[in-house]
């Protein structure tokens, strides 16, 4: 073969090889994007959920309840725990009795989340003022009780708790109506007073009841009375009320002692 022969053929065959190189480097290419935009598609952030369709954490919420407390706890204004003004029990004014008929907060309460008629003190007037005994259960811990100096009057949401959620900036008439609240049934409730004590004024970030079976409830109510009272959260806060909402579907999760009595 002539030289300028073997030169055009060895200058095809590189050709060819070039094409079958780049096409080779084409496929992978094109193979390595695809598999970058799965990757990505697979670690996005998931849309941010809409009232028709809340978010949900670990198992999926089933329930329309929980679904609805989801939605609310979505809506509560997230800004830091903080106060301008140092906190005093003392401006949070409790018990008091609001409609004069000599039964305090502390006994309205008693009076309504008995599970049987309750025994009053001896009153040399014949009044029914102060509640010694009845049948309460504790909703945390499932316990029964029928002698009211063990049982706690325990602020849902704490009031030291509500003084760094914004009820620092409230009007003493706010701070005296929120501490003896009982337009709203799950403000305030009949509670263990070794737990109550317990809890002190902790948020579900910091405390929450022991029984597995608890944790749907509470967190409702504690969703149930920020909502109520326009109280701010925490990120924190937030996740942790999600995951004791993500107990909700768990039918034995809405409390050991089932709603309140009232």
């Amino acid at each position: 073969m002539q030289a300028p022969a073997v030169a055009v053929l060895a200058a095809l065959l590189l050709a060819a090889l070039l094409v079958a190189a780049c096409g080779a480097e084409v496929t992978r290419t094109i193979e390595s994007a695809r598999q970058f935009a799965d990757g990505v598609a697979s670690n996005a952030d998931p849309p941010v959920p809409t009232p028709d369709q809340p978010a949900t954490v670990g198992a999926s919420l089933e329930s329309p309840e929980a679904q609805t407390l989801m939605v609310s706890l979505r809506e509560l204004r997230v800004a830091a725990r903080r106060s301008d003004v140092e906190y005093d029990r003392r401006d949070w004014r409790h018990w008091i009795d609001a409609d004069r008929d000599c039964q305090d907060t502390r006994a309205e309460v008693l009076i309504a989340e008995s599970m049987a008629p309750v025994s009053f003190a001896p009153d040399d007037d014949g009044d029914k003022c102060r509640v010694i005994a009845g049948q309460w259960v504790g909703p945390w811990t499932g316990e029964v009780f029928t002698d009211a100096s063990d049982v706690d009057i325990d602020h849902h949401v704490p009031l030291g708790h509500a003084h760094l959620s914004g009820g620092w900036r409230w009007s003493p008439e706010r701070k005296r109506a929120y501490a003896n609240d009982l337009a709203e049934p799950v403000s305030l409730q009949a509670t263990s007073a070794p737990v109550n004590r317990s809890k002190g004024k902790n948020p579900p970030d910091e405390w929450r009841p022991d029984e597995f079976a608890s944790w749907c409830r509470y967190a409702a109510d504690w969703i149930t009375v920020k909502e109520q009272w326009d109280m701010t959260v925490i990120s924190v806060e937030v996740s942790a009320l999600e995951e004791m909402l993500s107990t909700c579907d768990d039918a034995r999760s809405w409390g050991l002692s089932g709603p309140p009595a009232r």
